[in-house]
C-alpha cells in the first residue's frame, strides 16, 4: 500500500438517510414487462466518516464526516432478485473538511478540499465479492484508490511535524488498494453500512485513517449478463 501524503489520509460514509419503505421502482418494472434479468445495477449516495489517529501530539485526532460520495454495485441475478456474485463498478467521494488543531500554544487549521475514486479493472470492475444472506464479503480490495486536490494551511504548526505547508498546496495520493470491510445490507438491498477499515498510514504526515461508510439506494436497473470478469 503506498502511503497518503496529506494530513487528510485517506477518507470515505456517515449518517443514514431516510430508508425507502417501498420496492424499488426499477425491480416492479423489470419483473411487470416478464423478461428475465441477467444482472442487476444498483446505484447508492453515500456519505463517509473518517477517523484520523497517532497524528502528532494528537492534534489532528477525531472523526471528520466527509462526502457525499457513490458507490455502484452489480448483483447476479438470482430467482430475479440480487444475489450471489457482486461486483463493485464505482466508486467516488468528494473529501471536503475542516481540521481545526490546538497543541500547547499552537492552533493550525487545515482545509481539505478533494476527490477519491478508485480505478476499474480492464472489465470495469473495482473490487469482487459475494452476497451471502444480507452481508456482502469482498474478495479482493478496492483498487487503485487515488485522492486529488488542494490543502489550505493557516497557522503555527504549518510546514512543521509533517503539516502542509502554509497556504494552499496541491494534494496527489497515488494509487494504492484499500480492503474494505463486509457491507451489512437492510431489507431489499435499499441501504448498507460498513464498519470502519483500515485506508491508510503514513508518516509525513504521522497518522492512521479508517473509514466507515453507510448508503441508500437511488437507482435500480435490469442489466445484461456481464461478458467480462
Amino acid at each position: 500500500m503506498h502511503a497518503p501524503t496529506s494530513i487528510a489520509g485517506l477518507l470515505w460514509v456517515g449518517l443514514l438517510a431516510a430508508v425507502p419503505t417501498s420496492e424499488p421502482p426499477g425491480t416492479r418494472r423489470a419483473q411487470a414487462d416478464g423478461g428475465e434479468c441477467g444482472a442487476w445495477r444498483i446505484e447508492y449516495v453515500a456519505n463517509v466518516n473518517l477517523r484520523l489517529s497517532d497524528t502528532p501530539m494528537g492534534a489532528g485526532d477525531g472523526v471528520y464526516k466527509v462526502g457525499p460520495g457513490s458507490v455502484v454495485l452489480r448483483f447476479e441475478d438470482k430467482d430475479r432478485q440480487p444475489g450471489g456474485h457482486v461486483d463493485m463498478l464505482s466508486y467516488r467521494t468528494s473529501e471536503n473538511f475542516t481540521i481545526v488543531s490546538k497543541a500547547l500554544f499552537w492552533k493550525t487549521t487545515v482545509k481539505t478540499r478533494a476527490t477519491t475514486r478508485a480505478t476499474p479493472d480492464q472489465c470495469g470492475v473495482v473490487a469482487n465479492g459475494s452476497l451471502q444472506s444480507n452481508t456482502l464479503v469482498w474478495s479482493s480490495p478496492v483498487r487503485g484508490c487515488r485522492t486529488d486536490g488542494t490543502l489550505h494551511c493557516d497557522g503555527s504548526l504549518c510546514g512543521k511535524f509533517g503539516a502542509p505547508p502554509e497556504g494552499t498546496s496541491e494534494l496527489h495520493v497515488p494509487p494504492h488498494p484499500v480492503t474494505f470491510k463486509p457491507f451489512g445490507f437492510g431489507k431489499g438491498l435499499t441501504t448498507f453500512t460498513m464498519d470502519y477499515a483500515l485506508s491508510s498510514r503514513s508518516e509525513s504526515p504521522k497518522q492512521t485513517a479508517h473509514v466507515a461508510l453507510s448508503a441508500r439506494e437511488v437507482r435500480r436497473s435490469c442489466v445484461p449478463v456481464p461478458t467480462c470478469r
